[in-house]
């Protein structure tokens, strides 16, 4: 553990947050579906958490300049009182869909600058030689984790219901309400010296959108540009599958467990990737046999059916098997674009692919809820599948994509370029 008060205060704060916005994401989607029965409106939920996380493109240039201190602290208690809204309600017989939304909706948009502004404000806090291993931390706190705190979520509700867990939901935001009063005071100083008009902050805007658009030019190479494609229809699929996975799923434990296996799937898929052996794997072949495998596997759990245990623990491993090599072409092409891509403009060009891959989630979540309400919850989740298929098709067509050589070749030939 690094050795820095207000580090260890942010890195408890945000495994704190993650329990609680398991809690809650479960939950709600779970109250949205058992009060509506539809995928439409599973969707619909999805879609408007979503299209919150379009907005941090916004919210990046202020993350310089917020009191860090001050934002955590009250976004922490705000969500407490708006979580608490939920069952108190339910309890006046007030609850409609549509005040759930709004509570979703703004509860994502507080969220979204809170772990970059945690992340941005790392270097000013710490030396460089902690730093990767600060990064690493927050990255493990902040992705690893949900796959526990899902699937002890969907205990939790099945235990005690879905409106206890409000309560509960509510108590852990303010209880991260204290933790992030004892940062010091230096939390509110470290933005401080940046002092900005709104002559100059109109200027950051535009100049952020102008490195978006930079960003943008950058995938025109042919190696990037039909990657980029590949993963923006990837990441339709999934959040189209996501919308129906409240419907799919048999009951609570079993919808968090899916959750869970995506988590650990996406975990493992990481740590694998990292493995010296698999740096030697063809990525091209790779490519395309992982995501037409990925499709296949999701399109025949679709069609599982029945409250068995065999065929709950089967449904959790495919899923599992899918996320897992998720898992390791995300890092695999995260590698491919700093190997191609000058370092100094690596960071724009993984920006603005996360940025579109964003913009196209919402509708991705709406079109699953549609498909899923009037076609049925099996028809989505197949016909999001065979979309996976569809980018394998597209990847054995593309030169670039099937003759991509290993991570081992493609780092060799960059260090004899240098």
């Amino acid at each position: 553990m690094i050795k820095n008060k207000d580090f260890n205060i942010l890195l408890v704060g945000r495994l704190i947050a993650n329990f609680g916005d398991s809690l809650y994401s479960i939950a709600t989607m779970l109250l949205v579906y058992s009060m509506t029965g539809s995928a439409l409106y599973t969707g619909l939920a999805l879609f408007i958490t979503s299209s919150a996380a379009i907005i941090q493109v916004l919210f990046s240039p202020l993350l310089d300049q917020i009191n860090l201190k001050r934002y955590l602290i009250g976004s922490q208690f705000i969500q407490a009182i708006l979580l608490i809204l939920i069952p108190l309600l339910n309890h006046l017989e007030l609850l409609k869909v549509s005040y759930i939304f709004i509570i979703m909706f703004v509860i994502s948009l507080i969220n979204q600058i809170i772990y970059p502004a945690q992340v941005s404000i790392l270097p000013k806090l710490l030396n460089e030689e902690e730093l990767v291993k600060a990064n690493s931390l927050f990255t493990a706190a902040y992705q690893g984790s949900d796959a526990l705190f899902n699937a002890i979520a969907g205990l939790l509700i099945t235990i005690f219901g879905i409106f206890t867990m409000y309560y509960i939901n509510s108590a852990t935001f303010l209880i991260n309400t204290i933790v992030f009063i004892l940062l010091s005071s230096l939390i509110s100083k470290l933005n401080q010296n940046i002092k900005t008009s709104s002559k100059s902050n109109r200027f950051k805007l535009v100049n952020h959108f102008k490195q978006l658009k930079n960003g943008l030019s950058l995938w025109k190479e042919e190696t990037l540009f039909p990657l980029l494609v590949g993963v923006i229809f990837i990441n339709f699929a999934s959040t189209g599958i996501f919308a129906n996975l409240p419907v799919f799923a048999i009951n609570e434990i079993h919808y968090s467990f899916l959750l869970s296996t995506m988590g650990f799937g996406v975990l493992i898929g990481a740590i694998i990737a990292g493995k010296k052996k698999s740096q030697s794997i063809l990525l091209g072949h790779f490519y395309i046999i992982g995501i037409m495998s990925i499709g296949i596997l999701w399109f025949a759990m679709t069609f599982i059916s029945g409250n068995s245990q065999i065929n709950i623990i089967t449904s959790l491993i495919l899923f599992f098997i899918g996320w897992l090599i998720v898992g390791v072409l995300n890092v695999f092409s995260q590698t491919i674009v700093q190997l191609i891509v000058a370092p100094e403009k690596v960071g724009v060009a993984m920006g603005s692919m996360i940025g579109i891959s964003t913009t196209l989630a919402p509708l991705g979540a709406l079109t699953g809820g549609i498909i899923g309400n009037y076609f049925g919850v099996k028809i989505a989740m197949a016909t999001f599948s065979m979309l996976f298929v569809l980018v394998a098709m597209y990847w054995i067509f593309n030169t670039s994509i099937r003759k991509l050589e290993s991570i081992t070749n493609m780092i060799q030939k960059r260090s004899e370029v240098l």
